[in-house]
């Protein structure tokens, strides 16, 4: 009786849960993958356009809805772009610290500067009947600023007389930066829908904006 007792409660307690399993019913998703090539402007940090790529993965929550024929969903995402730069030159006197070698009059600067910016997103998605669709979440971002100096000395005539290759500087930062678009998703075929979106991205304390155009597949 001592052992019949617990085997007995044992066995009850595994059917029950076996048929609770049976019972629960799958969660009701669709999953979507989305490419777009993106350009970036860059001008708030004082460079250029950056040209880049951003993948993202994500799933519609079917029983979710806010309005009539819409969709919710979450997703996550990569985002690369291309590395920007620019560069200046420009003439000045000679520092009488370092560069006061016989002859030299003047010191001709070359001063390179690059800016790379890459991450991870996670965030929503709400898509309407009507193609409209705003997206929102954070941006797990690395950012690079990179400077470098190359320096030639130079004597009254405007000739070389000794040349500095300067050591690149560098600041890196990352954290986490809101990120808010709102875009069409204009349908091509059953299953797939052409997406061109612009979205507003702050990182470092600025804002930049983004243009993508690309292909959404939902199965």
């Amino acid at each position: 009786m001592k052992i019949t007792l617990p085997l007995t409660l044992s066995f009850t307690a595994l059917v029950s849960l076996a048929h609770a399993d049976e019972e629960l019913a799958p969660p009701d998703v669709d999953f979507y993958a989305e490419a777009q090539m993106m350009r970036a402007d860059m001008d708030p940090y004082g460079f250029d356009t950056a040209d880049g790529l951003n993948i993202k993965i994500g799933l519609w929550l079917n029983s979710v809805t806010l309005g009539k024929n819409s969709r919710f969903g979450l997703e996550g995402g990569f985002v690369s772009q291309s590395e920007v730069s620019n560069n200046s030159q420009f003439t000045r006197a000679p520092n009488p610290n370092n560069e006061t070698l016989p002859g030299v009059t003047s010191v001709r600067v070359t001063d390179e500067n690059s800016l790379d910016i890459s991450g991870f997103t996670v965030g929503a998605i709400w898509q309407s009947p009507y193609w409209l669709y705003i997206r929102g979440g954070g941006y797990l971002y690395s950012f690079k600023l990179e400077n470098r100096q190359d320096r030639v000395l130079l004597d009254n005539n405007g000739d070389t007389v000794s040349t500095v290759d300067g050591a690149p500087e560098s600041d890196s930062q990352s954290g986490i930066a809101p990120y808010l678009g709102a875009g069409l998703a204009v349908p091509l075929l059953d299953n797939l829908s052409l997406t061109v979106d612009y979205q507003q991205t702050q990182v470092e304390s600025e804002s930049y904006g983004t243009m993508g155009i690309g292909l959404r597949y939902s199965n």
